[in-house]
């Protein structure tokens, strides 16, 4: 495991329990310029990054907690980075609620990069809130804040120019979803990047009455449809176009 030790210089409060610390990274590296970490001490919790300047070995960090510097050691893992595949004409960032922490180093990153994005903020508040409130003021007019709905984002998707890449980022039934509807307009794999938030819930398609059920975790390899109560055999496929692995019947 990976750990960089950061000397921190100052610290915001950027609304509610949310915190912007510039750091001086003293031992270790980032090993991105934008990306995931996990702040070891108190407790373990999520912390984002990007890079300020290499040359001085300054970065900017957003975490949540409920006090000013709760940490001074990081860690890492290249399983949590936020890439972003180039190159790109425009790119569409997606997110919601739940992935503010993960959003924040991201949207300062690209717009320190002169990047062309868009950020739509998915959430069911419709007053102004001090994240809204937040992103309108990095972005301007490249933010908009929607109500979550099929209609209005097939019409957002439909709208974009060849050459879109898009960025999904927070819960996974959202991600999910956006994803399935982005590729039936006619996005591929390969023009979207995904990054899901909290607890993912997989499928399993049953070959006898072709429905869907939850799949158990941990999976022992046999199951049974929840629907027409058949002994499944889970196989390790996993079909994008249903979005579940296949359950075949147990002989």
């Amino acid at each position: 495991m990976n750990v960089v030790k950061c000397e921190i210089l100052q610290v915001y409060n950027i609304f509610e329990s949310i915190y912007s610390a510039e750091v001086k990274v003293v031992e270790g590296d980032f090993p991105n310029e934008v990306g995931l970490s996990m702040s070891s001490n108190p407790l373990p919790s999520i912390v984002s990054y990007h890079v300020i300047s290499h040359q001085e070995r300054l970065f900017r960090l957003f975490y949540q907690s409920c006090k000013e510097s709760p940490f001074i050691n990081l860690t890492f893992n290249n399983d949590k980075q936020l890439s972003i595949t180039k190159p790109f004409k425009r790119l569409l960032l997606c997110i919601d609620d739940s992935s503010i922490i993960e959003s924040l180093a991201l949207i300062r990153y690209l717009t320190t990069k002169f990047f062309d994005c868009y950020v739509y903020f998915m959430t069911d508040m419709n007053f102004a809130d001090n994240k809204s409130l937040y992103f309108q003021d990095i972005l301007g007019e490249r933010f908009s804040k929607i109500t979550f709905s099929q209609d209005k984002m097939k019409l957002i998707l439909q709208s974009q120019e060849i050459g879109t890449r898009l960025f999904l980022l927070g819960k996974w039934s959202m991600v999910e979803e956006l994803k399935k509807m982005a590729i039936s307009i006619g996005f591929t794999d390969e023009e979207m990047d995904i990054y899901g938030v909290g607890e993912k819930i997989d499928y399993i398609f049953c070959a006898k009455c072709y429905q869907f059920s939850m799949k158990p975790n941990p999976l022992h390899g046999e199951t049974t449809c929840s629907h027409c109560q058949t002994s499944l055999d889970v196989s390790s496929h996993f079909s994008k176009r249903l979005n579940a692995y296949l359950g075949y019947i147990h002989v």
